[in-house]
């Protein structure tokens, strides 16, 4: 009965996902989860461009305040990022990774682009790119 469930196996698909990278990310970085890795690589991609704030990681990740308050917070406290007083604005703080926050997302993005090449070992380019379009037609279904 379940396996005609898009949302069931997407959701044991993601749990497979969730278990087996923060497995990867734990063997070096033990105060990081893969998730604040990403959250560190947006920021790194971020900076170049303009200032983010934690409203910008709530929306890109799609997750609630105060989950992204935690988190941040708890990056904050293992040294990954700061939070600066933003000048036009003495409520916001931006987003800024350390150079701990630099080096552990170097070498976590390196494990990762492993791991992602073998979750699409077997895949053609052309079976990735229908599956990823698909992918946000269910996204836009939710929103």
């Amino acid at each position: 009965m379940a396996e005609n469930h898009i949302g069931f196996n997407i959701r044991t698909l993601s749990n497979l996902i969730h278990r087996r990278i923060n497995q990867m990310v734990a063997e070096e970085e033990e105060t990081l989860t893969a998730h604040q890795v990403w959250v560190l690589k947006y920021l790194i991609n971020q900076a170049a461009d303009r200032d983010t704030i934690q409203r910008d990681v709530e929306k890109q990740f799609s997750i609630r305040r105060s989950t992204a308050s935690h988190m941040l917070q708890l990056m904050e406290r293992s040294g990954y990022i700061l939070r600066v007083s933003v000048p036009e604005d003495a409520r916001l703080k931006k987003l800024v990774p350390t150079r701990k926050g630099l080096d552990a997302c170097d070498r976590m993005m390196e494990r990762l682009d492993r791991f992602e090449s073998m979750l699409q070992d077997g895949i053609s380019p052309e079976e990735l790119q229908q599956f990823l379009r698909i992918l946000r037609i269910m996204e836009k279904n939710m929103m």
